[in-house]
């Protein structure tokens, strides 16, 4: 048969793909079935009657944003919202680690930094901040300076109640406000806008 020395002649010039050889056969005039076409293609290929070993799919998973990145690495349950931990999340920090080990020691700081803040331990920050200025990640150097440069604001935050949560939040919406005005809004402007959107 014509189509069936095609399919032979295909699969002897290395054409592995049952569905291509199909539609150059349906191109010759071929009126069968595709799967007919891919069980002679599949007898070609193991004429012993020895299919290959079907292999399971490999779930891969998928490359999460830099924010959820750095909340699987720290641990922090508020960037990973309500997903559980689970062994892959794990599992892609620790080859994030073991690819670069300048990421395993970013993340022992910001995890040891997130303790120190939530268990409030001013006498174990200092030496954190030795350990920080030494990383040898440039970012991390450059937050250890800038600590350094506000030092006295970030010994009071170990210590005192107070928190400018609300200021940082009616700064934000000012620069909201401006920006939907395409950052043309006068200070008149944005005083008259507050007082029509009255106190949320």
């Amino acid at each position: 048969m014509p189509i069936a020395a095609y399919i032979e002649d295909r699969v002897g010039q290395g054409c592995r793909c049952p569905r291509r050889i199909w539609q150059e056969v349906r191109g010759r005039g071929y009126t069968g079935s595709r799967a007919a076409v891919q069980d002679c293609v599949t007898r070609l290929l193991f004429p012993q009657g020895k299919a290959a070993p079907v292999q399971a799919p490999v779930r891969t998973l998928p490359c999460p944003s830099a924010r959820r990145a750095f909340g699987w690495m720290v641990g922090w349950r508020k960037f990973a919202g309500n997903e559980p931990k689970s062994a892959a999340h794990e599992s892609f920090v620790q080859a994030l680690c073991n690819i670069e080990p300048v990421v395993a020691e970013v993340r022992s700081l910001a995890r040891q930094f997130l303790g120190l803040m939530h268990r409030r331990r001013p006498h174990e920050f200092d030496r954190w901040l030795k350990r920080l200025s030494k990383c040898a990640a440039v970012e991390m150097q450059s937050f250890a300076a800038s600590l350094r440069a506000d030092l006295p604001a970030v010994r009071a935050a170990f210590s005192l109640p107070w928190s400018n949560g609300q200021t940082e939040g009616h700064v934000n919406r000012l620069k909201f406000l401006k920006r939907q005005m395409y950052g043309r809004a006068s200070v008149e402007l944005l005083r008259l806008r507050l007082r029509v959107l009255g106190p949320n």
